[in-house]
């Protein structure tokens, strides 16, 4: 999980517009990693030495390009239906600020990699694609990551991505759902937000 989420921190960061037509969700994400991959070459220490500043700038960047109700809908399955709006609303706000503290914490691990975009394969009018990409890594063999997307009021925003096969929105289902289970979604919501204060959310 926690390089499921390193590998996203890579490759989600930036900003664009996109069209209608799918290899612009591809067009998307180089866009994205060379925005990031700039930005962390002018401050290459930011995480370490300006935490809030880097969560800033993951918050400029990454979240317009995220669909965290998307995401948060999928990873909590039938348990977001028994849900009311305010519980809707404090899940979402305090999961999407648990990713990018992940991601913030995990940048500065992979900032030197490289990223190979892979052509995409899907109708050019398909509204929801898969974008290819590896990891190259110089002491071991490639990642492999598919980054869902879907169009959401003519722009594309990502919604779940798999490292190896690995999906975030699957990894996240189960063992969500056990602490759902277990003591209920206030439970799970307020934990996500006592790691999110230990964090300077």
């Amino acid at each position: 999980m926690k390089r499921l989420i390193i590998v996203l921190a890579m490759v989600l960061l930036g900003a664009g517009v996109a069209s209608g037509a799918a290899d612009s969700a591809r067009l998307l994400v180089i866009d994205i990693s060379n925005q990031v991959t700039r930005a962390l070459n002018k401050e290459p220490n930011l995480a370490e030495r300006d935490p809030a500043s880097m969560y800033k700038l993951l918050n400029r960047i990454v979240v317009p390009h995220f669909d965290f109700d998307a995401t948060a809908k999928l990873v909590l399955g039938r348990y977001w239906r028994d849900m009311n709006p305010q519980q809707q609303q404090r899940f979402v706000q305090e999961f999407s600020t648990h990713l990018v503290r992940f991601y913030a914490a995990s940048l500065v691990k992979f900032k030197d990699q490289t990223i190979d975009f892979k052509p995409l394969r899907a109708p050019d009018a398909a509204d929801d694609v898969a974008v290819h990409t590896e990891v190259q890594q110089g002491d071991g063999p490639p990642i492999s990551i598919d980054y869902r997307m879907h169009l959401k009021g003519g722009d594309w925003k990502v919604y779940d991505v798999a490292i190896d096969g690995i999906s975030l929105v699957a990894s996240n289902r189960s063992s969500y759902a056990a602490e759902i289970r277990k003591g209920g979604i206030d439970t799970l919501t307020a934990r996500l937000a006592r790691i999110n204060r230990e964090n300077g959310g």
